[in-house]
């Protein structure tokens, strides 16, 4: 049996749920699974039968402070344990395969242990998307001079700022005698094999993509849990629906104006807080809970309404619905921007937000046939490839 190792950097949910999926894809005679995080999203790994590695990462509260300053996400210092500690993980566990999401110091650790590395990524940050043209995330310097201003500056500077964030990582890849990444994106993209949960449909690639990139498909995780008592309920209600959920990373001070525009526009809201503090309303038309099926949801609703990352655009658009992306950082932009050229949603940053511009939004949105044909030519596009099956195959060729 063929050990694989997955190593989930838990500070955002998405990061632990890509792998969780594609490890409880594997076949149990033909692989040993050891799956590697910390106790964060633990909702992600429940009830699993592999064995457990633990390994500790920065907290989501410092990411996403990190995130919202414009600032490298991890010092040299973390950068030096994490690598370390990736090296005794390694040695310990002695896989076949190490699979990593976001644990960026693998590129490191498993190419001095000779242990070939597989990488989850979004095609969106590939140095091989065809399309690599950046938006400004929701910083701080954007609220004083205005967005479409600070759009430009940001391209203009956004070469400086790439290599900037390398410096942290570079400094300690030097240390090991390797070469320095020229951009966040060689830095992001770095793996022996790199499996994009992505589309080409969605994210196109550039025709000179490597022969070890790989669309694999969205790797769409939804919790499995029982419905909440309300489900019915609102379900038997005739009133079309917005999903909202703003995960684990996107501005939840925004809930109640997101709320208050959805109702406005007389949708029903179904509200996924993610755990992230209490919501409640007095409105009939509102029915919350801390997580919800976000699969189940999505499909019935006719708009989903989120931070504008993948894990809950990639939902909606499986299912045709079109999204509403309200953007914090440089991940969701981006992931929203692609969505937006495909016709399959609008995003806007989070401090662009207003409720009377996200009725503008919702009611464009639901308006007319337009987002919905292209929904549904995306919802094709996602099913015609299944990704816990590309992975399993993709596994086996690189690992016979």
């Amino acid at each position: 049996m063929k050990k694989i190792l997955f190593v989930a950097e838990a500070v955002s949910l998405a990061h632990v749920a890509r792998p969780s999926i594609l490890a409880r894809s594997l076949d149990r005679e033909k692989y040993e699974v050891v799956f590697a995080s910390n106790e964060q999203f633990k909702i992600c790994t429940e009830n699993s039968d592999w064995q457990t590695y633990p390994v500790e990462s920065i907290s989501p509260e410092l990411f996403m402070q990190r995130l919202a300053k414009g600032q490298p996400v991890y010092t040299e210092h973390e950068l030096a344990a994490y690598v370390a500690a990736d090296i005794r993980m390694l040695e310990a566990v002695r896989p076949d395969a190490v699979v990593g999401d976001f644990r960026l110091s693998l590129a490191i650790a498993a190419r001095l242990l000779k242990v070939p590395l597989f990488i989850i990524c979004n095609a969106y940050w590939s140095a091989f998307a065809a399309d690599q043209r950046m938006h400004a995330p929701d910083l701080p310097a954007a609220k004083i001079i205005g967005f479409p201003i600070f759009d430009r500056v940001f391209r203009l500077v956004w070469p400086f700022a790439s290599r900037l964030h390398c410096i942290p990582i570079n400094r300690v890849r030097k240390k090991y005698g390797f070469k320095p990444y020229r951009s966040i994106r060689e830095y992001y993209g770095d793996g022996d094999v790199v499996m994009y949960s992505d589309t080409p449909g969605l994210v196109p690639a550039t025709a000179n993509l490597p022969p070890t990139h790989h669309y694999i498909g969205p790797i769409v995780w939804s919790p499995s849990m029982a419905l909440p008592a309300w489900w019915a309920e609102a379900m038997a209600i005739e009133r079309p629906r917005a999903y909202i959920t703003l995960g684990s990373t996107g501005s939840v001070d925004l809930l109640p104006e997101i709320v208050a525009a959805c109702l406005e526009e007389g949708l029903l809201c179904l509200v996924a807080t993610a755990g992230r503090g209490q919501y409640t309303s007095d409105s009939p038309w509102v029915f919350t809970a801390p997580f919800l099926p976000g699969d189940l949801a999505a499909a019935a609703a006719s708009l989903v309404i989120c931070n504008g990352g993948s894990p809950t655009t990639h939902q909606a658009l499986q299912q045709g619905v079109p999204v509403l992306g309200i953007c914090s950082n440089l991940d969701q932009v981006m992931n929203m921007s692609g969505i937006k050229r495909s016709g399959a949603g609008i995003g806007m940053r989070a401090g662009e937000f207003s409720r009377s511009g996200a009725r503008k939004v919702i009611s464009i949105l639901q308006g007319g046939s337009y987002f919905k044909f292209k929904t549904s030519a995306l919802a094709l596009d996602f099913n015609l490839l299944n990704s816990a099956q590309q992975f399993t195959q993709l596994l086996a060729r690189y690992t016979a």
